[in-house]
């Protein structure tokens, strides 16, 4: 149905704002390094997450796991096109109803008899969002859903019932369109409507378009959703489908990401959205100006980045190339989403803290603070700057206490 609008959910990201019990800390200082048994800490932990939680393998958390690794293979809008510079959100999709946030209502049956496993989706678009984040009616625009199933025969049914859903709801009007480049790939548009649909079936996996010009023009919608896939396409050739015991016993925080992240609760289920390790692709489905966020992090080097988010807490970690990479990081950390000054905490070297400009928003806290430690940087937040200045402490603290 190429009327409809990208419904993404909540995940509808803005620039870097993707979005601790005891206080006594333990370690010891190594020479020329500050003492972190003296900074105030408040009542947050400086012990590692795996000091004071266990991961048990089990099927909820083995899906959140599989879906990290997924979002880390699925494309960017800079990796599109240069023009896509802006993502949109981003759709984790644990069953099929939550599929058709991107997808026809009426596949919702087709993805569950063909076995849905799990799948990823996100947007992007040549201009930044409005203040309501609507899309603006000339903008050019992608969605691309991946989703996987247990076979490859699972995979090229889904692709062609999908198609054959899609078309029906307005099958007066629509065409089938055929891509000179990728034969297997079912297409269709609607003559005089700047957009078009495509789904194609790779492997274990669907990878379906949604695309949209300012004019409807058929030769460049057609190469648009080309550039998807020579984009998308490789990069699933490169990730081994899983299957229910193989998501049953993937890694926790293989890299030490989450246990180096302020938590003050301690949990640490695996949860895509509050509770996740990614590569920088992953982290750059979380922001809003992908193509100034990929600049910033292919420079210094960032290859892992975590957050751990509840209703009381917001920290990430980003691990770059080396010490000097991080410490260039940190000079930018706040620049956009916390952009005025606030007090850092003089006790911690280098530390930096900004005021959001964000007024009369629960869910944006009003400071964000960064530190860096070796080649770590991590950000908190908090409401109040003592806080703020509390949890930053205990962060610094846990990364010097991580190995």
């Amino acid at each position: 149905m190429l009327s409809r609008g990208i419904r993404f959910a909540a995940l509808a990201a803005i620039t870097l704002t993707v979005a601790g019990c005891g206080s006594t800390i333990d370690g010891t200082a190594a020479a020329g390094e500050l003492d972190v048994r003296e900074l105030e800490v408040g009542k947050y932990a400086t012990d590692p997450l795996d000091l004071r939680y266990t991961y048990y393998h089990d099927l909820s958390g083995g899906a959140n796991l599989a879906l990290m690794r997924l979002a880390d293979q699925v494309v960017t809008g800079p990796e599109i096109d240069a023009r896509l510079k802006y993502g949109t959100g981003a759709v984790p999709i644990l069953d099929a109803e939550k599929a058709t946030k991107t997808l026809a209502d009426v596949t919702q049956p087709v993805l569950e008899s063909n076995g849905m496993m799990f799948g990823y989706a996100v947007g992007h678009r040549d201009t930044p969002a409005d203040k309501s984040g609507k899309r603006p009616e000339d903008a050019s625009f992608t969605t691309v859903t991946v989703l996987q199933f247990p076979s490859e025969e699972a995979a090229k049914k889904a692709a062609m019932e999908i198609e054959e859903l899609d078309f029906e709801l307005a099958a007066d009007a629509n065409q089938p369109v055929q891509l000179s480049k990728y034969a297997d790939a079912h297409t269709h548009w609607r003559p005089g409507v700047p957009t078009i649909g495509s789904v194609m079936a790779r492997s274990n996996y669907v990878i379906n378009v949604y695309a949209g010009l300012k004019d409807p023009e058929l030769d460049k919608l057609t190469e648009l959703v080309e550039q998807v896939y020579d984009a998308q396409a490789p990069l699933l050739d490169a990730l081994k489908p899983l299957n229910r015991e193989d998501m049953l016993r993937l890694k926790y925080d293989t890299d030490g990401m989450l246990r180096r992240t302020l938590n003050p609760d301690g949990f640490g289920s695996p949860d895509i959205s509050s509770q996740a390790a990614f590569e920088l692709r992953g982290f750059l489905h979380q922001v809003s100006d992908q193509d100034h966020w990929s600049r910033v992090m292919r420079d210094v080097g960032m290859d892992r980045y975590s957050l751990s988010r509840s209703m009381s807490n917001s920290s990430m970690v980003f691990r770059t190339r080396d010490t000097e990479a991080a410490e260039n990081l940190i000079t930018v950390i706040l620049e956009n989403s916390y952009p005025n000054a606030a007090d850092a905490p003089a006790a911690i070297p280098n530390a930096r803290c900004g005021e959001s400009p964000t007024k009369d928003d629960y869910s944006t806290k009003r400071f964000r603070c960064a530190v860096t430690y070796r080649q770590y940087v991590a950000t908190v937040e908090g409401d109040q700057l003592t806080d703020a200045h509390q949890r930053a402490a205990a962060q610094y603290a846990l990364l010097t206490n991580s190995w």
